[in-house]
């Protein structure tokens, strides 16, 4: 009798259990305690909209009277550089989004990472001549906020670019395994938009300082829970087990959340050690 060996066919890895939809009772909860925080940041008595941005981010940010832009005479929550890096984090997610790309979880080509990379780099070599100035240390050129602004624009982009596939690639059980940024076509195609954010900052028009406010500062409790919902999911055992948005809202707004008290822990932290 002849055996005629046969190929096993490849081990595949299931797919992880989905979740459940949360319940609708959670959702309109959740949906009116957000309301009721914007309404608080927006109309509370005591302190305008702006004061409180500032005291939110104040934590992570120097705020400098000298690096900052003044739209209509009032000071932004975040410094130039600040400004510049939160600002283009939260247009970047958005273009991602608008691209078809919310739900990419592949990282950069190698060689557009380089490029990315590059533009973070810039961005620390600038914040460090700053830091010589400021120290009375021997720098290469006088620091401009345009500079900050604009060194700042590029690296939030950077950003962007490479913490939204981590987190997709945690939190979708089904990955989009396209890269957003398989060329450098895509990062150009974001040039104008980050060219028409240098100029609405730089333009220091009153007109434009709630939405660069609320941008920027809301960048950076946006990235604060990215970071968030990456490690809850991780710790958690929840990682790759969400079909929809709505899967993921209740611990998104968990990771939110925690982004807030971190951030007002962070404040309050600087006031009383200042």
């Amino acid at each position: 009798m002849r055996f005629v060996a046969t190929e096993r066919p490849p081990a595949v890895s299931p797919l992880p259990a989905t979740r459940r939809d949360p319940p609708q009772w959670l959702l309109i909860s959740l949906g009116i305690l957000l309301l009721g925080a914007l309404a608080t940041l927006f109309w509370a008595p005591g302190g305008t909209a702006i004061d409180r941005l500032r005291f939110l981010v104040s934590g992570i940010c120097a705020q400098l009277p000298t690096h900052s832009f003044y739209p209509g005479g009032i000071q932004l929550p975040l410094c130039a550089r600040n400004t510049g890096i939160y600002l283009s984090f939260s247009l970047t997610i958005i273009a991602l989004v608008v691209r078809g790309y919310g739900r990419s979880a592949r990282l950069p080509e190698r060689w557009v990472a380089c490029v990315l990379l590059i533009s973070i780099g810039a961005m620390a070599f600038d914040g460090f001549n700053s830091l010589f100035l400021d120290l009375g240390l021997p720098h290469l050129y006088q620091p401009q906020n345009l500079l900050r602004l604009a060194t700042g624009l590029l690296a939030g982009t950077a950003m962007a670019t490479f913490l939204a596939p981590v987190t997709n690639g945690v939190i979708w059980r089904r990955l989009d395994v396209r890269a957003a940024y398989s060329s450098l076509w895509p990062f150009i195609w974001m040039l104008p938009v980050l060219l028409i954010a240098f100029g609405a900052v730089a333009s220091q028009w009153s007109a434009l300082l709630y939405p660069i406010a609320v941008l920027s500062a809301g960048g950076v409790v946006l990235v604060l829970t990215l970071i968030n919902l990456t490690f809850v999911l991780v710790f958690s055992g929840s990682a790759r087990r969400f079909d929809r948005l709505l899967q993921v809202a209740p611990i998104f707004a968990l990771a939110m959340g925690l982004a807030v008290i971190e951030l007002i822990s962070l404040s309050y932290a600087k006031f009383f050690l200042g």
